[in-house]
């Protein structure tokens, strides 16, 4: 409110007015009354009196008012921030129930999806065994215990669907890694009925030779006959650079290695 404006100015004019009229009626009162002057001054102090408190409560009215006028501008602005923060509100929970939605259509996807993903795994676990029983032999214990590991794993309920999903995709991985891989390993063999002390050479998934630890015997497993089959002993070099290189003693070369048949 500017400076010099408001009630107060005002309603004190008012009063002055009403206060000047009424000492005038009093003076006027008493001239045509047989009242002295000292009644005269008793009334005219018992209206100042009265004019003393209506201005009091005049005051104390105007005071009420302006709390009063402030009060109802907090409480107006008060109810504006409650509905811009309703208006918020309503945005917010109209985006949480539309991720609710999307959680709830996700987990009807992912319960359809353990529903085919589960026989699915188990089919996949029983292609992989068939398939290492018709691969060449090599590793056999290893490869079996994880086949029995991978059904172990199906058979766990407390097993979280991803966890025997990662352990199926990981059963396959070191089964593809075998078929770009070599590996050299020491072990006793019986060949032609006689028992030897050899050096195994696998190459991949296309063949596995054996050569002796003092180089005099080589050969390599026959998938048809099941069995360690002699090898001329011309290719003992042969094989024993392969197992140089698969152990990087050596670097990479080409090696003449009997994969196919073999002329006696």
């Amino acid at each position: 409110m500017p400076q010099g404006t408001g009630p107060r100015p005002a309603i004190r004019m008012t009063w002055q007015l009403l206060l000047l009229s009424f000492i005038l009626v009093l003076a006027a009162t008493a001239a045509k009354s047989a009242e002295g002057p000292q009644g005269v001054k008793q009334r005219l102090e018992q209206a100042l009196e009265k004019q003393v408190d209506i201005q009091e409560q005049v005051r104390r009215w105007s005071q009420e008012k302006q709390t009063l006028v402030n009060e109802i501008l907090s409480l107006k602005t008060r109810l504006q921030w409650h509905r811009y923060q309703n208006e918020k509100y309503g945005a917010y929970i109209e985006r949480e129930r539309e991720n609710i939605a999307e959680l709830e259509r996700r987990k009807k996807e992912m319960k359809t999806l353990r529903m085919k993903l589960e026989p699915y795994l188990d089919e996949v676990i029983a292609d992989l065994e068939a398939f290492v029983d018709r691969d060449l032999t090599f590793l056999s214990g290893e490869r079996s215990e994880r086949i029995a590991y991978l059904k172990e794993s199906m058979n766990d309920y407390h097993l979280s669907m991803s966890e025997k999903l990662r352990r199926v995709l990981e059963a396959l991985q070191v089964e593809a890694r075998y078929g770009r891989s070599t590996g050299v390993d020491t072990r006793t063999l019986r060949v032609n009925g006689q028992t030897l002390q050899v050096q195994v050479l696998r190459v991949g998934r296309i063949a596995r030779f054996y050569r002796s630890l003092d180089g005099e015997r080589v050969g390599r497993w026959s998938e048809a006959e099941g069995s360690w089959q002699p090898l001329p002993r011309d290719y003992s070099r042969s094989v024993k650079q392969a197992m140089d290189m698969a152990q990087r003693k050596q670097a990479v070369d080409l090696v003449d290695l009997p994969i196919g048949g073999v002329e006696q």
